[in-house]
């Protein structure tokens, strides 16, 4: 029964406990004599309202049978009666939520939200992990046992490893077992993705020769690399023997690899076969020293043993340039590099940025020789010119960038200021609109304003700033 149909019915049964009262006559058959006002208050004047302060009746008393007759246009107050106390019903703030639950059923908190965990899977026996290994080792049975449904895959396909992998697995069974209940228990997804050395060294060998280990580290290239050239024709498969634990930690580690280029690799590459094609250069976005080493093997193979010792060199470099930025400075090594044995054809000059010199020693063979060895002993000297012109260029294109007046408001038209050259100098109007002198270039639009009719002027800017004394560029040294 809901709450308001009780109260309707407290108040019908209240009703009719009023109207028996008033059927009842009163003891003695006698009228009840009206009700006196309280002492202290003057008797009733004629056409005054008589129940003006007569108090309400309490509940249970003898009330008269018929109402009194009250003078026209008098006030009969209603009786007012004490009803019975009605049990007190408290609504729920959220009567979805904390409805009881059906008998039978067990209590929850609705109040709080529920958490479903899941079941804690069953931990692995050593025992029935050795049963497997003896029985379908060769197959992977132990694999898929413990959760590892990738290697049991491979193993299924390759004989365990053509037995190797079944082998080994005889002596770590234990760890594998232990690592299994160990990422059951914790539920950590993250568990699933470690990559762990012993895993690593089992994938190499024997199947290092096609990359699997490098597929398991997430090293794409590399696997495809080893697949195709059989691990580098067996020379970066030796090497990976000794750089295993790096290759380990740089796969468990968050450092992107479009940041960093990794040593191990850069190493590989340099000391492998595949260096005779320019691998390292590609893989530290040397693309046109590795288009030389494609098309000149390795530079006929001298450039190929120089870079077992200077690919630290090149690695850090590459690094570097990352972190400051793109730079386009020459280096002396891979000058003399470019010198022999091609420095006849003129390859350092193009290197250099002397085109002109590098046709020069092409069609007359490095001067007959002479130009060739005389470039060896000066070249530090044409790699310090060179990155010095670069240097310059590169400050005059900074300055006139970044030249700029405290009192400039960016978006705001000033007018075009013209330029003029005030003995041999010239004076730069910060931010001017229209043609800019040759060899100057202004990004900031509009500072100093024209005046028209006395408008437009800004104070403090009505001086033109100091001349800018254009620095001359030195001329290539021949």
């Amino acid at each position: 029964m809901s709450v308001c149909q009780y109260r309707i019915l407290a108040r019908m049964s209240t009703e009719k406990e009023t109207l028996r009262q008033r059927s009842q006559p009163v003891p003695g058959g006698q009228q009840a004599p009206p009700a006196q006002p309280p002492s202290g208050f003057p008797p009733h004047s004629q056409g005054a309202n008589p129940n003006e302060h007569m108090p309400p009746p309490l509940h249970g008393a003898n009330l008269p049978s018929q109402p009194q007759n009250l003078p026209q246009g008098g006030y009969q107050q209603q009786p007012q009666y004490i009803y019975p106390q009605v049990p007190q019903y408290v609504l729920p703030q959220n009567p979805s939520l904390s409805q009881q639950p059906p008998t039978g059923y067990i209590r929850y908190n609705l109040n709080h939200p529920v958490m479903f965990c899941s079941t804690p899977a069953p931990k692995k026996s050593i025992l029935e992990a050795y049963l497997l290994l003896i029985v379908l080792g060769l197959f992977g049975g132990h694999h898929f046992y413990l959760r590892r449904p990738v290697w049991g895959i491979l193993y299924f396909f390759s004989f365990g490893l053509l037995g190797a992998g079944w082998l080994i697995d005889i002596f770590r069974l234990p760890v594998l077992v232990s690592r299994c209940n160990n990422d059951a228990s914790q539920q950590n997804p993250n568990l699933a993705k470690k990559k762990h050395l012993d895993d690593a060294y089992v994938l190499w060998f024997p199947g290092g020769f096609l990359g699997l280990h490098h597929f398991y580290l997430n090293n794409i290239g590399l696997g495809v690399l080893y697949l195709f050239t059989f691990g580098l024709f067996g020379v970066g498969w030796l090497i990976d023997a000794c750089l295993m634990p790096y290759h380990v930690k740089k796969a468990n580690s968050n450092i992107p690899d479009c940041i960093e280029k990794s040593a191990a690799a850069t190493c590989i590459l340099a000391v492998s076969p595949a260096g005779l094609l320019g691998a390292h250069h590609y893989y530290l976005n040397r693309i046109g020293f590795g288009l030389l080493y494609t098309f000149t093997f390795g530079i006929f193979g001298v450039g190929y043993i120089v870079d077992w010792c200077r690919f630290p060199i090149l690695l850090k470099r590459y690094n570097k340039s990352k972190e400051i930025g793109h730079t386009s400075h020459k280096h002396l090594d891979d000058a003399y590099l470019l010198w022999f044995p091609l420095g006849f054809l003129g390859f350092h000059h193009f290197y250099l940025n002397r085109p002109v010199w590098g046709l020069l020693y092409m069609f007359t063979f490095g001067l007959l020789g002479i130009g060739w060895l005389i470039d060896l002993c000066r070249m530090w000297k044409l790699v310090e010119n060179c990155n010095k012109e670069i240097d310059e260029r590169v400050h005059l294109t900074r300055n006139n960038r970044s030249v700029a007046n405290p009192n400039y408001i960016q978006g705001q038209y000033y007018g075009n200021m013209p330029t003029t050259t005030v003995g041999g100098h010239v004076p730069v109007s910060y931010g001017q609109f229209g043609p800019c002198p040759p060899g100057y270039s202004n990004p900031n639009p509009g500072i100093y304003p024209t005046q028209q009719n006395g408008y437009g002027a800004v104070h403090g800017m009505n001086e033109q700033p100091p001349p800018y004394e254009a620095a001359s560029i030195p001329t290539k040294g021949h």
